[in-house]
């Protein structure tokens, strides 16, 4: 039975399931299933694409060098429907980001039409994440980065501690400047009431100043 026989005939959180068993048989040497993985990413069927996407995603998170040769055949599925698809590509764009960083940058314009919108907590999320990998790549990619991060910050407060993580990948290319305004921020949030964004800002507060470890 092909993997889309199998994805037509799952939906939700089952389909979900289904997609990560089918990356783990591509984790352990299957690689037809991801490149037929790629193609349905933009099939006509939204149970389809999002258990496409889930396939790709857990490969690209385990090892994005399976996946990071095939992101320019990915980049249509960014313009999928529903946010579950474009949620999991965005986030293989990150993880592929050093890998194949030419073509992992031309997805910024989408991760700033996804921050702009009202994309729900688990686009925005992901987005942020493939932000701060995509900056970590080179202090010329952070300097593109930074002020979309800025930016979410203003304007999605409930993914500051995301946001913060993402300041953090950067930090090793950062130049002065962005250091700089990377301390304000951890210094800003450093005395905020949940715990969690509180933690994170000491953490950034103290790599920034060269007292954690990198």
């Amino acid at each position: 039975m092909s993997i889309l026989n199998q994805l037509q005939q799952n939906k939700g959180a089952v389909s979900s399931k289904l997609g990560k068993e089918l990356a783990e048989k591509v984790l352990k040497g299957d690689k037809v299933i991801l490149k037929e993985a790629v193609r349905l990413c933009t099939f006509n069927d939204k149970n389809v694409r999002a258990g496409a996407a889930k396939i790709i995603e857990k490969v690209a998170e385990k090892k994005p060098e399976l996946v990071s040769p095939y992101l320019k055949d990915l980049f249509s599925a960014l313009e999928s429907p529903e946010a579950q698809t474009r949620w999991m590509i965005i986030y293989a764009f990150g993880y592929c980001a050093k890998l194949n960083p030419d073509i992992s940058v031309k997805a910024l314009p989408k991760a700033k039409k996804f921050l702009e919108e009202e994309s729900g907590a688990c686009l925005w999320d992901r987005t942020i994440i493939y932000l701060g990998y995509l900056g970590a790549v080179s202090s010329k990619n952070a300097k593109h980065v930074v002020p979309l991060l800025e930016f979410a910050l203003e304007k999605i407060p409930g993914q500051t501690k995301t946001i913060l993580e993402s300041f953090e990948r950067i930090l090793p290319v950062a130049d002065t400047g962005m250091k700089n305004k990377i301390l304000k921020y951890a210094k800003k949030y450093s005395n905020d009431k949940k715990a969690s964004v509180k933690a994170k800002a000491i953490k950034l507060e103290k790599r920034v100043n060269g007292h954690y470890p990198k």
